[in-house]
């Protein structure tokens, strides 16, 4: 009788050995063959663009606040090194280092616009994902004129990276980021973006190794906020 209980307790604890090890496979596995969804990439795009996170909005108002500030020559090219980082104990956060080049071009010695062209390294952490990533952008804003209405910017912006993900299955992937975007109106005093348009193009694998890929528009409405649609046809709003 002894040998027979003795013989089920064994039986029952290689039971439960077994369920957990089926359970960590199980766990394992979804890690393992984590795929990055739409509401990822829109995640990854927002953090990309909104001035909080050090994206695109923060290198645009940069951008126009350099040609306002800094004492440019028709037709000599400078280079500066820009380092700035968000408030300590925010969140989110972020940080970046940038080499910028630009020259001023000019219609005789009326300023006509002006080239950028930057790279460096970034970062961001917020509450749903941090990202350590190289960054690099082409901008030519025009509308300089006194007589211009707004500034006008024509960009091309791109974070190339790898993401961790704070919620849900907290997965790592990599992802190169595009964004191009075409006449963005600036207002001269307050330096919002107006209005504009882009295109944007998300790609990359997960560690697993799972590629995807997103492509969409998005479209600057003025009062910090933009719309992305992407593959599924639906909208999401950023806002800043």
């Amino acid at each position: 009788m002894k040998n027979t209980l003795k013989s089920r307790s064994i039986l029952f604890s290689l039971m439960i050995a077994a369920g957990l090890i089926s359970s960590c496979k199980k766990d394992a596995s979804t890690q393992t063959d984590a795929t990055i969804t739409e509401a990822d990439a829109v995640e990854l795009a927002t953090n990309a663009i909104v001035p909080a996170s050090g994206g695109l909005a923060l290198q645009v108002n940069s951008s126009v606040t350099l040609y306002k500030t800094v004492t440019l020559q028709c037709g000599i090219e400078k280079d500066s090194a820009i380092m700035r980082s968000s408030v300590s104990g925010v969140s989110p956060s972020y940080s970046y280092a940038l080499n910028w080049n630009y020259l001023l071009n000019c219609s005789g010695v009326v300023p006509s616009q002006l080239s950028f062209n930057f790279s460096g390294s970034s970062k961001y952490d917020g509450p749903r994902m941090s990202s350590d990533d190289k960054s690099t952008g082409g901008f030519v804003l025009a509308g300089l004129a006194s007589t211009s209405p707004a500034y006008v910017l024509n960009t091309t912006y791109n974070r190339t990276g790898s993401q961790t993900s704070k919620i849900g299955r907290r997965y790592i992937f990599n992802s190169n980021l595009i964004i191009k975007s075409t006449d963005i109106t600036i207002d001269k005093n307050s330096l919002k973006i107006l209005s504009g348009t882009g295109t944007v193009t998300i790609s990359g694998a997960s560690s697993s190794g799972k590629s995807f890929n997103f492509n969409g528009t998005l479209t600057f409405n003025g009062d910090n906020k933009a719309t992305l649609v992407l593959n599924s046809g639906a909208s999401h709003i950023i806002q800043w």
